[in-house]
């Protein structure tokens, strides 16, 4: 067992000892960051918000797209033949048959028509139909953005989490690593046990490997963190802030909170009724199909028919037409019926769905407000607690110091005091986590 101590300590100083001599070096080529700019550079460079932004400006050009249509279409068009043999009709003229060749070895055209809709009444709801689309892209744009400032928020509580946490452990180990050294001189002089010796010893050997993973734990939540951000894991940042600078305004939050349940800004509750409303829109176009549409077209060319290839020496003849188009589709064998009726259960389904989902909302509301609540108690008790274990803490020590305490009573208090720290930490973490969870619910776009 004591071969097993000196491996433990050995590996656990050199992983202690490794970031703090890359620790200067790092803090002079790092970022500081705090949770304010994390989220702007997380707003700016998350590849989840960047495509939600791409895809606005498709819709946008969805928009336009449709727009056009409502515009003239020009049209222009040329072509050459090269008749390989022209056409020949015979004909019986009195009683006489004559032979006639139809055309020229050679024929050159030139055209160009231009339409223009009169009465198109799908095509003009078609332009509302583009802008709900809008609507609804910049909807996902936003829950894009209220998804990575919770994720940001959750990762970057997640980390501080992870640091204070080692930190406690760290102190924590000091403790054991004082007492260990204390109880081996008190143990030489036979003033304590052997069975005291091997109860440090074992105490400081199980705090060893929860620092090895706290630490491991900080390295994965700082690239977790980045990866949110956008930016490459190994980009040297230097994230900035403690969990103990949220503890002033939790109250204050709380009671905000509690005040405001609303659930109308709701990301998927909106876009929910984006997607009934473009139903309906669809459902509208449809059944503008049974109207009569009108467009306006005037075309005009040039064709010429010579002997010679030279389309430039050719004669050309122009000719022009203005031509207004009425179109009716009287019986589309219940195409259009059957659409509409395929939206009308959509629409339906879409009804049903958002009813549901405002019920699972609101549970989640009341969850986390009730698990908020909680944690901000918890938070008074254990800060509490966090004095007292410190308080017994130091009269442990006087006592163990005067003869009239055992190592038994030190060693427990020290690890009543660690899990105090401890439990102090995950209480401000486990609110500020639920808050972030809560605001995402909600939708609120919220910068600390």
């Amino acid at each position: 067992m004591k071969k097993m101590f000196i491996v433990l300590g050995a590996l656990l100083v050199v992983g202690l000892m490794m970031p703090r001599q890359t620790m200067a070096q790092a803090q002079q080529d790092s970022v500081a960051l705090d949770l304010d700019k994390i989220l702007e550079i997380a707003l700016s460079d998350n590849p989840d918000i960047q495509v939600a932004d791409r895809t606005i400006e498709i819709q946008k050009y969805a928009k336009k797209e449709t727009i056009t249509g409502l515009f003239p279409k020009v049209d222009l068009s040329a072509q050459g033949v090269k008749n390989l043999k022209v056409a020949t009709m015979v004909m019986n003229m009195g009683g006489q048959t004559i032979t006639v060749h139809m055309g020229q070895p050679y024929n050159y055209s030139a055209t160009a028509q231009a339409a223009l809709p009169l009465f198109a009444p799908q095509l003009w709801k078609s332009v509302s139909l583009s802008e709900e689309q809008v609507k609804l892209a910049v909807e996902q744009a936003r829950e894009s953005k209220i998804n990575t400032i919770a994720s940001v928020k959750n990762a970057y509580y997640s980390l501080l989490l992870a640091r204070e946490s080692y930190e406690a452990l760290m102190a924590g180990y000091k403790t054991a690593e004082r007492n260990v050294e204390d109880t081996k001189k008190s143990f030489e002089q036979g003033l304590v046990s052997e069975y005291d010796k091997l109860t440090a010893d074992v105490q400081l050997a199980g705090i060893k490997p929860n620092l090895l993973a706290a630490q491991n734990g900080i390295k994965l939540a700082e690239m977790q963190l980045k990866v949110l951000m956008g930016v490459d894991v190994n980009e040297p940042l230097r994230f900035t802030g403690r969990l103990e600078d949220f503890e002033e305004g939790l109250f204050a939050d709380l009671m905000n909170l509690k005040a405001d349940t609303d659930l109308s800004d709701n990301s998927a509750i909106r876009q929910l009724d984006y997607n009934a409303r473009i139903l309906r829109l669809s459902e509208k176009i449809n059944k503008l199909g049974y109207l009569p549409t009108l467009a306006i077209a005037i075309s005009g060319g040039y064709t010429a028919m010579p002997q010679e290839f030279n389309p430039f020496k050719a004669t050309y003849f122009g000719s022009s037409t203005l031509a207004l188009s009425f179109s009716w589709t009287i019986f589309d064998s219940l195409q259009k019926y059957m659409k509409t009726k395929q939206n009308r259960l959509t629409l339906e389904n879409l009804e049903q769905q958002r009813e549901n989902a405002l019920r699972q909302l609101e549970l989640s509301v009341a969850a986390s407000l009730n698990s908020i609540e909680t944690a901000a108690e918890q938070v008074v008790s254990n800060k509490e607690n966090v004095y007292a274990a410190e308080r017994a803490f130091m009269i442990s020590e006087k006592r163990y110091e005067v003869g009239s305490g055992t190592q038994l009573e030190r060693n427990s208090s020290e690890s009543n005091l660690l899990q105090a720290r401890l439990q102090y930490v995950q209480s401000i973490y486990d609110f500020l986590s639920n808050r972030a969870t809560l605001e995402k619910t909600l939708g609120k776009v919220v910068m600390d």
